[in-house]
This record gives structure tokens, C-alpha cells and sequence, in this order.
């Protein structure tokens, strides 16, 4: 558990701490944009104290890999979304995750979606109401967690935290039967389907029996796949996420309500596409 140190900005300092009274139904997240050395959660509270070069600015936390910095009380209003009086500005937690260089950057993020799920909780806030910046603005940030945004969601979801509420959230218990683990994503059971996915899966010749169920099931939970020609896809066309796909490219598993559904392609590789609103990484073969 990282250690929360409450380094309030002085009332007097309106910039960077406006005063508006908020009652928070959103938690909003930023990258620092700051790689230099010693650029952690400290001088960051530090920058803040000191008037933040003249500018209009000022959030709630600020996360390294070993604190944790808390600059605004979350019954205040913070200048951090870039929207004026709308919703980011007004009715948004801020919390800034550092990214400098002689710091642990995934060790940051742990810690914030540890400190997100506590908020969560105080707030009765959920996990839908876990945005980007750029769901504000549309500016490029977080711009080190938008490739990987529903893996983030889900580490909140199992950070070591207490639960958080999401009524859609699957079960993560292990599961004996495909059709049952199937049935629980809402991903289609029949024969045709498992079918489908065995060959996704480098399993031949799938004729439904117990080895080869339980073989598809063991690399579906592990979101092993087989290689194959992937295909050509680019920035800007709709696609749509296919009701057989199981996990993201990062290895999270991709909710059942996100499946069937259109989406626009914000970036190609060779064998995975980004999804623009879902921020997330998808094999090529599970779009079409």
C-alpha cells in the first residue's frame, strides 16, 4: 500500500487551487508528460507549491512508484481537464501518473489504479466514470496508457484494494466446462462456434470431445493464439469486434457488452489494430 501524503496547495494560490465546492462523479487520468529524472510525485507536489510557472493548473494526486501525493481535497474542484466548466474540470478527481525516467513506470500505474478503486469506493463512483483525458478534449493523453486503456480498467478492477461496484464485471473463477466459461462471456457455445475458435487455436480436426475441449479451454484462458496471415486493415476504417473474440491483444479479457459492436481503427500493426474507443489493442482476426 503506497503511502498518501496530503501536501495541500495554500487556499491563497486561486491558479492552482480554484476552491469550487465538487461533489466528484468522475476520476480522470493524466500521464505527467515529464520523462526527466527526478520528476516524481514530490517535485511535481513541489511545481504545484510554487505556482506552477504562472500557469492556471492544479489536480488532485500525483502517483510515483513509491507515494503518493495529494495536492487538492476531493471536495474541491481542480483546473486539470482542459474543459472550462464542464464535467472534467468541475466534477472530475485529477490524478497525474509520473513517468520519469529513473522511476518504475508500471510500478506508477499499479499504484494509481490501487489509489483509483479507493476513491472509487469513497466516491461511490464507477467504473465507467474511469476516463482519459481525452474523453474531455480529445488530447493525446494519458498518452502512455490510451494504446491500453481496458487493460488499465481492468488492473483497477483487480487491484488489492476493496471491490469496487460493477454489476458487468465477469466472473474470474476457473472455469472446468467450455461451454460454461464460454456461456459466462456471453461468446456463442454451439458446436459451430467452438469450432471456429478451436482452429483459431491451432486445435485440428475439432470434433467436440473432452480433450479437445478441455485443450480450448486451458488456451482460452491463457489467450494463447495461433498465427496466422493477418489481414490488411488502416487508420480511419470501421470494423466490427466479433462476438467470437475472447481476449485483447494485451491478454485482457475483453468484456461480452464491447462484442458485436463498430469501432474505428486508430492504428495498424502487423498482426493487431487499435480501436479508437475502446483505446484498446485487438488481433486483426477478431475484426471484420
Amino acid at each position: 500500500m503506497p503511502k498518501i501524503t496530503k501536501d495541500f496547495i495554500p487556499v491563497s494560490q486561486k491558479k492552482q487551487r480554484p476552491g469550487f465546492r465538487m461533489n466528484p462523479k468522475y476520476i480522470t487520468v493524466h500521464n505527467t508528460a515529464n520523462s526527466n529524472k527526478g520528476a516524481d510525485a514530490e517535485m511535481h507536489s513541489r511545481y504545484l507549491h510554487n505556482g506552477a510557472g504562472g500557469r492556471t493548473v492544479g489536480w488532485h494526486f500525483t502517483v510515483d512508484d513509491k507515494e503518493i501525493y495529494q495536492h487538492l481535497p476531493t471536495n474541491e474542484n481542480g483546473w486539470h481537464a482542459g474543459d472550462g466548466n464542464g464535467n472534467g474540470n468541475m466534477k472530475s478527481i485529477g490524478i497525474e501518473i509520473c513517468e520519469n525516467s529513473d522511476g518504475d513506470f508500471d510500478k506508477a500505474v499499479k499504484n494509481a489504479q490501487w489509489l483509483i478503486k479507493k476513491l472509487m469506493k469513497k466516491h461511490n463512483i464507477s467504473i465507467s466514470n474511469v476516463v482519459p483525458h481525452k474523453h474531455w478534449t480529445g488530447k493525446n493523453c494519458p498518452r502512455l496508457l490510451l494504446g491500453m486503456w481496458e487493460t488499465f480498467k481492468d488492473g483497477i478492477r483487480n487491484s488489492k484494494s476493496t471491490s469496487i461496484r460493477e454489476s458487468t464485471k465477469p466472473s474470474s473463477k476457473k472455469y472446468h466446462s467450455i461451454v460454461d466459461y464460454l456461456k459466462a462471456r456471453g461468446i456463442d457455445s454451439s458446436f459451430n462456434n467452438r469450432k471456429r475458435l478451436a482452429a483459431k487455436y491451432g486445435i485440428k480436426n475439432y470434433r467436440g470431445t473432452a480433450s479437445q475441449n478441455v485443450a480450448l479451454l486451458n488456451k482460452l484462458q491463457r489467450g494463447s493464439t495461433v498465427s496466422s496471415k493477418p489481414k490488411s486493415f488502416k487508420p480511419g476504417q470501421r470494423v466490427t469486434l466479433k462476438r467470437s473474440a475472447v481476449k485483447y491483444a494485451t491478454g485482457q479479457h475483453i468484456p461480452p457488452r464491447y462484442l458485436g459492436k463498430t469501432y474505428t481503427i486508430q492504428q495498424a500493426k502487423s498482426d493487431r489494430v487499435l480501436l479508437k474507443e475502446l483505446y484498446s489493442w485487438v488481433y486483426k482476426n477478431d475484426v471484420q
